[in-house]
């Protein structure tokens, strides 16, 4: 259940990824194509076997590998609740400050089981490179919280494909 629970937040936040957009500017800026972004840390848990990652996300040696298309169309702050499963949902905090090259975000998952579970993150772009971090916090029933922290880093892929 933990993994699948940590698996599924990470879904969601490739998905708000997905819908983020922002705007395009000089060096230390956004820029706006495909980028490819991964989580580094040996601690991520592995999903369930049998469960299926989105189409933007895989998993390599690098760590939980994802990438997503970036629009040239400023979004400074976003707010979204997306159900995860029929039991539970998650609430979305994005904000995007062009001028200083970041993108931050929090996420907040509830499940009927009880478990709770928080992401908070941050990337600074530079220039074809990106780099950062994010904390998960879950809680479950009748046990401790955990927290787990790790290093983002990410690079410029080129435009994204037409569609």
């Amino acid at each position: 259940m933990r993994a699948a629970t940590a698996v599924g937040a990470t879904a969601i936040l490739i998905l708000m990824a997905e819908v983020w957009a922002c705007a395009a500017g000089a060096e230390d800026s956004i820029k706006p194509g495909m980028w490819e972004y991964w989580i580094v840390g040996s601690k991520i848990p592995e999903p369930p076997p049998g469960t299926p990652l989105p189409p933007s996300m895989r998993r390599g040696p690098e760590g939980m590998i994802n990438s997503w298309c970036i629009s040239e169309t400023p979004a400074p702050h976003a707010r979204t609740s997306v159900p995860v499963d029929e039991k539970g949902s998650c609430d979305f905090d994005t904000t995007t400050d062009a001028n200083a090259a970041t993108f931050s975000w929090s996420m907040n998952c509830a499940w009927s089981s009880g478990s709770k579970s928080k992401t908070e993150g941050v990337v600074h772009f530079h220039d074809d490179t990106l780099d950062g971090t994010t904390t998960i916090r879950h809680s479950f029933p009748n046990l401790p919280t955990q927290e787990y922290s790790f290093p983002i880093k990410g690079r410029y892929l080129g435009p994204c494909d037409p569609k």
